[in-house]
């Protein structure tokens, strides 16, 4: 059995909370560009960072000119940073408008009344960001149409993608959390469940668990006692997979405080598609529509079917606030994939676009190497000067650089810079991606002032001591916040 402290519940598409509104501020204090050079360079002269490898550049966008540079053509691990790569090109090569698209089918003169004699499809799209909510909905068209019962199994299409799995470069490191999870063309809650727990009434008595959405193929078995207090200290023990099953054991030990709040945890799938599958039979049945076969297996449509139901996404403009202000690396995966013009879709022929497409913007890509679209683990390259580069292109095309701006974190107001350059002159005045692994911090973005073009900026610090990374996101937040300085002091 693996045990595991029990991981707070990741919610992968919802946006976070804002911060509390406040008044927009007026400019930062102005800094002028002789002296910006001099104070980006006290800046990273301290001695945390020491030893690392730094790559930074800044560059204005109403000119063209590099305004500072350190080792800017050194290709180093940008963490979470090439999302902004991934979702540059979803947005150039998809277009913001673009939605995945989930369908449900029956065959042909099948519909007889109230019963589909024979079974029922469901068709992925590798929409990146389909949920129970999502499966509901087309449970509830089939019902309008009368339906209530259907004399064969489920069958579900997952042939858009070559097949379910992890993405490259997420074999480096096993880990069961929820943002390593694995993925298909027809693959729902980020391929991931979530295990509720409530406290009993009384101390001494047992917790409350459950799994949501409660699927056959996942089992909970709990030992977990209430305690007194408001403090939670809860265990999941996970038992081995039988070889080629989507079920999965789970052990819940430990105390939850009779006071405390009601507690969530969310980890990953083994089986996507067939875990789809389960919980859309689910839904099927809540919403009174009842099976003849417990069958559920995996096939293409047919060619004579009928189209009885559509579930569309969010307009991928939307979708990438997801990736980009909260990091979300599966739908950073998904989209990806989706970029292959070919059918089935791979990862391999999603790479290949981007890079042909970074090449088409005139990004050079000597040593530029992509595994993945997250950034997760040791798997991609990018330097300083690639990164000003995509920004600066993105930023001049009219078409996407809207939602592209839109999909990055707010400095002190949302995503991932929620709690970053809050109460500092440059509060709400950068818009960044952040990107952070073990020895790995990145931020790349745009720093901004009333009425003037922005200056774009990337930090990508590498080979630092795990203790060290509070220290170099202050000082990426100084950068930053100098930045948005020098473009308030432009004329």
């Amino acid at each position: 059995m693996t045990l595991l402290p029990a991981a707070p519940r990741f919610v992968a598409a919802a946006p976070a909370a804002a911060a509390p509104a406040t008044p927009l501020a007026a400019d930062p204090p102005a800094v002028d560009a002789a002296s910006l050079k001099l104070r980006i360079d006290e800046i990273l002269a301290q001695k945390p960072l020491a030893g690392a490898t730094i790559g930074v550049q800044a560059v204005d966008l109403a000119t063209g000119e590099v305004l500072y540079s350190r080792n800017p053509d050194i290709p180093q691990n940008p963490a979470s940073n090439i999302k902004l790569v991934t979702t540059a090109a979803a947005l150039a090569l998809l277009g913001p408008e673009h939605r995945y698209v989930t369908r449900v089918y029956a065959g042909k003169k099948s519909l007889r009344g109230a019963t589909i004699e024979g079974d029922l499809y469901l068709r992925g799209g590798g929409d990146p960001a389909l949920i129970t909510a999502d499966l509901y909905q087309l449970a509830s068209d089939l019902r309008a149409l009368g339906i209530t019962k259907i004399t064969g199994g489920l069958v579900l299409d997952t042939t858009l993608f070559d097949r379910d799995e992890f993405p490259p470069g997420f074999d480096q490191k096993e880990e069961l959390v929820a943002y390593r999870s694995p993925g298909g063309a027809l693959s729902v809650n980020f391929g991931t469940f979530v295990v509720l727990v409530h406290p009993g009434q009384t101390a001494g008595s047992p917790a409350l668990a459950a799994i949501d959405p409660p699927v056959p193929s996942l089992k909970l078995e709990t030992t977990a006692t209430t305690a007194a207090g408001n403090r939670t200290r809860l265990s999941v023990g996970f038992n081995p997979p039988e070889k080629d099953t989507p079920g999965r054991s789970l052990v819940l030990s430990g105390t939850i405080g009779v006071d405390a709040e009601p507690a969530e945890y969310r980890y990953p799938v083994s089986h996507p598609a067939e875990y789809t599958g389960e919980v859309f039979k689910l839904v099927l049945q809540q919403r009174g529509i009842k099976f003849g076969k417990p069958t559920i297996k995996l096939a293409a449509v047919p060619d004579d079917v009928q189209r009885l139901a559509i579930a569309r996404s969010q307009p991928l403009s939307v979708l990438v606030r997801s990736v980009n202000k909260l990091s979300n690396n599966y739908m950073a995966e998904h989209i990806l994939k989706t970029l292959d013009t070919a059918t089935p879709q791979t990862y391999a022929g999603g790479l290949r676009r981007v890079q042909a497409w970074l090449t088409e913007q005139g990004v050079a890509t000597a040593g530029f190497s992509m595994t993945n679209g997250s950034g997760l683990y040791d798997s991609n390259r990018i330097t300083a000067a690639q990164l000003t580069t995509l920004l600066v292109r993105v930023h001049r095309d009219f078409r996407i650089a809207g939602d592209f701006l839109a999909s990055l974190a707010i400095a002190g107001a949302d995503g991932t810079m929620r709690s970053r350059l809050q109460d500092s002159p440059a509060q709400r005045f950068v818009r960044a991606k952040t990107g952070t692994l073990d020895e790995v911090s990145a931020l790349a973005g745009y720093a901004g002032a009333v009425g003037k073009s922005p200056i774009v900026f990337a930090i990508l610090v590498t080979g630092l001591d795990r203790w060290k990374a509070g220290a170099v996101k202050k000082a990426q937040n100084e950068i930053a916040e100098l930045l948005a300085a020098a473009a308030a002091a432009r004329p």
